[in-house]
């Protein structure tokens, strides 16, 4: 996932792209979001299964 951080890009910056290549930048970020989305999905179920064995294991203990 860290292929590579995007350019920050400021108003001016993003004045001066054309529509195309704001099109592409939107499109991007859309894709990039969907990643972060389903990773943080993957944690939160890894959390979860943590949680549960913790549990498990303290009423064993």
């Amino acid at each position: 996932m860290n292929k590579h951080l995007p350019q920050e890009q400021d108003r001016e910056i993003l004045s001066q792209l054309s529509t195309e290549e704001l099109v592409s930048n939107i499109i991007e970020q859309g894709n990039v979001i969907r990643e972060l989305h389903n990773r943080v999905l993957e944690l939160q179920q890894e959390i979860d299964r943590l949680k549960l064995s913790r549990d498990l294991d303290s009423k064993i203990s």
